[in-house]
Order: structure tokens, then C-alpha cells, then sequence
């Protein structure tokens, strides 16, 4: 039954047109017209099953989304729509709708999460979202095309194969397999064998042929599929130290790794665009050099080439730094510049004029595919890999410190695209082994007997391995979960870390997520960062209050500076900011319009000084007072006839004032209180 035209119509920009599409579809297999089977191949209709929700009318929003809950079943849909980019979409779209709705999008999304089964024994049948399978028996002959005697009326639930559970926190797995020709098996193949060579220049080489032409040259997936070259790059990065070429080949390892991560995040992007579906499932991929054999074979010209050209079996090395489609497919086979062919036809190599040898390269034979593919690296594990190989050199030199640093910050973009948060309820060991304490810790408390060039690179190097500690925890770790998974020597590197006045100073917002994780790990811990940010907020506010009393005055700003100035007096105990205060309390009461607001807060600030609880602050608070009392009503005054003489001492006539001195200050045991007191 013809159905893309029917299909075509549910992306349709009139709603009628767009309902009625999609009730016929749902009748049909309600009616068993067509089953789930006849539907999965047609790869428009997921695109169109999700783009129904960004219409701006949306009806039948539980048809179509127990739809996509029935084919999401179906072990090819579910790939299908992984790979248009579903799972992103149905989670954006899961808060905007009603909680019913919600939990038919969760049982979507696990479907989505859940491995395919190698050997289906079932077939889904859509009947307004049951799971009907047909009845099998594992005690009946299967012999012939007809079972006889087959009880029709019992269902026996098929067996499925085992599935480690921890699959629930990959967002993606693997990509698409890719075959590759004779050729290009040759070109890895070689690579690999030169990266694991006792040569150091050979392997240097190999490490910049590969960053500058090879990696451009092969889809980025090919090196996982085909972790040879990936492992040999990793193992570059253990080398001894004592080894004089160390840094001479971890160099161009670093870039190599830096530039599979950026080209894997190209790839992963590409499949996971909606524009980029295919149902077809070919063992040759669209993608694969072997699509080009076919066109490829009885077109080979064989005549004169340059020397420079023959020396090579693949002549885009030489010359030409990229293939013209850069999709790992074989452009040099096509090329008449030189004489290869797949399968092991001869290529001509040339090494002088006067001589041409030939070079025949022998037939790899077939790919055993299902080995390969169980040997392939998935994109958590190489991900996961290459921290636990790098994070161990954020120990070294500021140069190398840099490569890896920007190594690690493309790598956790991976693992942020490669698993969620499920990976610490799975007790994963990417949870686990991660932590990078111990680096911060390195940095941190670096002998001070170094010089101080070699302090400021210590410096840098925390505050980079610190930002990008928070950064891989933002990725993988959830604040709330923090407290049951983060170890104790991780709660206490990001303890300093809250305390670290110049990191937030630099980078505020990673100072932010790390006490929102030290709130989860250690409330003790929280709380002394509490009060120590609240001890420094007060320190700073009494430089600024004595450094403003200077100048012009803003009065409201120095009112605010001198009450933080007070609460600070237990840290800093700098006494003769209570001269200013009561000098500033007096000001502001000895005019005849004064404001009421500055009146009131300033008194406020007066009664904390006269009430305070250290002894010597209230001592120094009452004999301030006492003595700008004499000031103006001394018997110097006398000859003074203007009543602004004795407006200084306005403050202290407020019912509040006077109720504090003579309730409190004159029954206070301290001498040195209650005498002042008696005399103000």
C-alpha cells in the first residue's frame, strides 16, 4: 500500500487536512490494513509525528503521541528516531503538557534509552497503544513454512537477551556502521603500525599526517569503529616521564585527540539532524568508501604519472589536504592521476626517473563486521578514556597544562552528549574515578620555597583545573546528587574553592555552582563559607565607610557602610570607626528639616554601638559620646549666643536614646559604662 502521500499530508500547514492524514493512518492499523512494520521505513513520518507539536494548533496530541510510543518500539523506529533527534525534542516538549501526556512521553523516552534486541522474535501491533506479539513456542518444530497443531490461543512472552541496565544512561551510543575499501584499510592499518613505532620523529610524523590530512580525510566515527589508531594516541599520552622525548610526542597526541573530539561533535550533530533520516539499512552506508567501488572498477586509466605522485598509493595526501567529499569515501580510487585500484590492483611507485618498481597491496580480505562492531568504542567510553589518560597531566608544565586543559574542555562536551545523569545511580565507574582533587590539591599547595614564576604557573593551573572541575560536574552530576556521590576529598577541594576570593573575582558564576554543590556535600562546610563570605563582606565595607568619611559624603550609602562596618567590629575590633559614627549620628540630626529616614536609621546605628555586646565597643561607644556632649555644652560655650551650639546634641534627646543610657548604661557593671552614662 502506496502511503507517502498520506503521510506527506501530516505535515500539512492546514490543520484539517493535517487531523484527517493522521486518523486515516491510525484506522488503517487499528483495522490491521497496514502494521507497524509497513510504517518504519518511512523515515518523513517521525519528522512529522514531532513537528505536529510546533503547529500553533495542536489537537490529537494523545494520538500522536502514543503513535510514536508504538513505533518507538519497533527496534528500527527507535533508531530512527534517536537519530532525528527525539529524545531532545520530547524532553523540551515533556513540561509544556499535562502530567497524563508526560507519562506517555517517559515510556517513549525509556524505550528510546533501551538496547535493541539482536534477535527479535516479535513484531509490535498497534492497537491504540497496546503491545500485542504473535504467539510463538519454543516446543514446536520449526521446520517448513507451516506449523501445525500451533495453539493459537496462547501467548508466550518471547525471551529476550540480557541488557546491563547501565545502558539507561547513554544519551548516545554508537554511530552508523561504516565500511571502508581495500585502500583505506591499508591507509589505517599503516598509521596504526607507524603510532607504535620505537622511532619518535616516524611517530610524530604520523601524529601531524593524521591531525592535518587523515582525520579531515575519514568521517570522525571510523576511529572509534576502529579504535587501533585512538588507543596507540592514547597510550602516547603514558609515556615515562623520565623518557627525554615525552613532550616531543604528547604534543602532537593531544592535537590528534583534541581533533577526533571536535570532528566527533560534527558528526554526532549531523546525525542528530532532523534533515539527515534514513530509513534504508544497508550494510554499505551512504557514507562508506565501498558505495564507490561499482563506479569505480573498469574506469581506471593506466599511464605515465609524475614521480612525485606515484610515491604514494593514495595521492590526496600529496597535494591536496582534503577529499572533495569528506565523508571517508575513496576519491583517489576515481582519480586517473595515478595507477591503484581496490582489490589490490598494482600501483606504481617510482623512486627515481630512471626507475619504476611496482607495488602490489595485498587483499585484506572481508571485514569480519559483527567482531569489529563489538570491538568498536562507543562515544562514553572513548570519552571516558581520554579523561582518565589526560586528566594526570594537568600535573605538568603550563604549556603542556594548556593542550590538555583544551583537550579535556572538548572531551566533556562529549560526555555531556554521550550519558546523563542516570550514569551516578548506575554506579558507574565514570562517576567514580573522575575526580580531580587530587590535581587541585597539587596546585594549590605548591612549597612555597619555589620561585615565584613558578607560583603564578601553579596558580594558573588551579584556576583552570578548578573551572574545569565545575564544568565536568555541571555535565554529569546534578547538585541534588552530589551528596551521595562525590567523595570527601572532592567536598573539601570545592570547599576552597567557595573561599577562593580572586577565582570568583574571575569567574563568578563557577564560584556560584560550586557552593551550590558544597551546599549538597557538607552543610558544616557551607556553613563556615556563610560566615567567613559574611565576615569578608563586613571587612570590606569598613575599608570602604573609612575611605568615604573622606570625601563627599553620600549619607544613605555611608549609613548602610557603617552598619556592616559595626557588625564587623568582632573581626576587625578597628575602634575608631565609632567616632565617625556618632559623629555622623549628630550631623544628621541638628538640622531643622532633617530627613526622617536618615533620623531613623541613624539611631539605629546609635543603639547598636550604645548595646553592643563587646565590652570595649560599648566603652568606646559611651565615652564618644560623653565627649562630644562636652564639646557642646561646655563652659567654653558660654559665650556663644546661636542655638546651633547645642543642636549636636540633638540625637541624644530622643525618647529611645535616653531610655537606652539611663535603663542600661546606668545599671551596666562596668565601671567605665555607667560612669559615662551618669554624666551624658
Amino acid at each position: 500500500m502506496e502511503l507517502s502521500s498520506l503521510i506527506k499530508k501530516i505535515g500539512h500547514s492546514l490543520v484539517e487536512i493535517r487531523v484527517r492524514a493522521l486518523k486515516n493512518i491510525l484506522c488503517k492499523l487499528d483495522h490491521s490494513l497496514i502494521s507497524v512494520n509497513d510504517i518504519v521505513q518511512e523515515k518523513m513520518l517521525f519528522v512529522y509525528l514531532l513537528e505536529w507539536f510546533n503547529f500553533p494548533e495542536v489537537p490529537m496530541k494523545e494520538e500522536v503521541l502514543g503513535l510514536l510510543l508504538t513505533l518507538s518500539r519497533h527496534p528500527s523506529a527507535a533508531q530512527m528516531l534517536r537519530d532525528v533527534g527525539a529524545v531532545d525534542f520530547l524532553t523540551s516538549l515533556s513540561p509544556n503538557l499535562e502530567p497524563r501526556l508526560r507519562t506517555v512521553i517517559d515510556g517513549t523516552l525509556d524505550q528510546l534509552f533501551q538496547l535493541p534486541e539482536l534477535l527479535p522474535s516479535h513484531s509490535a501491533v498497534y492497537s491504540h497503544g497496546a503491545h500485542c506479539t504473535t504467539p510463538t513456542d519454543e516446543n514446536i518444530p520449526t521446520t517448513g513454512y507451516f506449523h501445525k497443531g500451533k495453539p493459537s490461543n496462547i501467548e508466550v512472552p518471547p525471551k529476550k537477551i540480557a541488557v546491563n541496565e547501565s545502558v539507561r544512561c547513554l544519551k548516545f551510543s554508537v554511530f552508523p556502521w561504516l565500511a571502508l575499501t581495500n585502500t583505506d584499510r591499508h591507509i589505517l592499518s599503516s598509521n596504526e603500525s607507524s603510532l607504535g613505532s620505537t622511532n619518535p620523529n616516524l611517530v610524530r610524523t604520523t601524529c601531524e599526517l593524521l591531525c592535518d590530512v587523515i582525520m579531515q580525510d575519514f568521517p570522525a566515527e571510523i576511529f572509534l569503529q576502529r579504535p587501533g589508531i585512538v588507543k596507540n594516541l592514547l597510550s602516547l599520552l603514558r609515556l615515562s616521564s623520565c623518557k627525554g622525548e615525552v613532550n616531543y610526542l604528547r604534543s602532537p597526541a593531544l592535537s590528534c585527540l583534541r581533533q577526533l573530539c571536535v570532528g566527533l561533535r560534527r558528526r554526532l550533530r549531523f546525525h542528530q539532524d532532523p534533515g539527515f533520516c534514513s530509513a534504508k539499512q544497508d550494510a554499505v552506508s551512504q557514507n562508506s568508501s565501498l558505495s564507490y567501488t561499482q563506479e569505480v572498477q573498469g574506469n581506471q586509466r593506466s599511464h605515465a604519472s609524475s614521480p612525485a605522485t606515484e610515491r604514494s598509493p593514495r595521492p590526496s595526501v600529496l597535494g591536496r589536504r582534503e577529499r572533495a567529499r569528506g565523508d571517508g569515501q575513496d576519491g583517489d580510487a576515481a582519480s586517473d592521476s595515478g595507477s591503484s585500484q581496490r582489490g589490490g590492483v598494482a600501483v606504481q611507485i617510482s623512486n627515481s626517473p630512471e626507475h619504476v618498481a611496482q607495488l602490489e597491496l595485498p587483499d585484506l580480505g572481508a571485514e569480519d563486521t559483527l567482531e569489529l562492531q563489538l570491538q568498536q568504542l562507543t562515544l562514553a567510553q572513548f570519552t571516558v578514556t581520554t579523561l582518565q589518560h589526560a586528566i594526570p597531566l594537568l600535573k605538568t608544565g603550563l604549556h603542556m597544562f594548556h593542550r590538555v586543559l583544551e583537550l579535556l574542555c572538548d572531551a566533556v562536551l562529549l560526555l555531556g552528549d554521550s550519558v546523563c545523569e542516570l550514569v551516578w545511580d548506575d554506579h558507574s565507574l565514570v562517576g567514580m574515578e573522575l575526580l580531580l582533587s587530587d590535581i587541585l590539591s597539587y596546585h594549590q599547595n605548591s612549597s612555597a620555597d619555589i620561585p615565584p614564576s613558578s607560583q603564578i604557573n601553579h596558580r594558573m593551573a588551579y584556576i583552570g583545573t578548578a573551572a574545569f572541575t565545575i564544568k565536568f560536574l555541571q555535565t554529569v552530576l546534578p547538585p541534588e546528587k552530589a551528596s551521595s556521590n562525590l567523595q570527601d576529598n572532592m567536598a573539601t577541594a570545592i570547599f576552597h574553592l567557595s573561599l577562593d576570593t580572586s577565582f570568583g573575582s574571575l569567574l563568578p558564576s563557577m564560584q556560584e555552582a560550586a557552593v551550590a554543590y558544597l551546599e549538597q556535600v557538607n552543610v558544616d562546610n557551607h556553613d563556615v563559607y556563610r560566615r567567613v563570605t559574611r565576615a569578608a563582606l563586613w571587612m570590606e565595607s569598613t575599608c570602604s565607610f573609612i575611605k568615604e568619611t573622606q570625601g563627599e559624603k553620600n549619607w544613605l550609602e555611608l549609613l548602610e557602610l557603617a552598619d556592616q562596618a559595626t557588625d564587623g567590629l568582632p573581626f576587625h575590633l578597628h575602634l575608631p570607626i565609632i567616632k565617625h559614627c556618632v559623629l555622623m549620628c549628630s550631623y544628621l540630626w541638628r538640622f531643622d528639616q532633617p530627613s526622617p529616614f536618615l533620623q531613623t536609621e541613624s539611631q539605629k546605628l546609635l543603639l547598636k554601638m550604645l548595646s553592643h555586646p563587646l565590652l570595649a565597643v560599648k566603652i568606646e561607644a559611651y565615652e564618644r559620646t560623653l565627649n562630644l556632649v562636652k564639646d557642646c555644652l561646655g563652659i567654653q560655650n558660654v559665650s556663644r549666643q546661636e542655638p546651633a551650639a547645642c543642636a549636636a546634641v540633638n540625637f541624644l534627646l530622643h525618647h529611645r536614646v535616653l531610655y537606652e543610657i539611663s535603663t542600661f548604661g546606668l545599671q551596666d557593671s562596668a565601671e567605665k559604662v555607667n560612669e559615662p552614662s551618669c554624666q551624658v
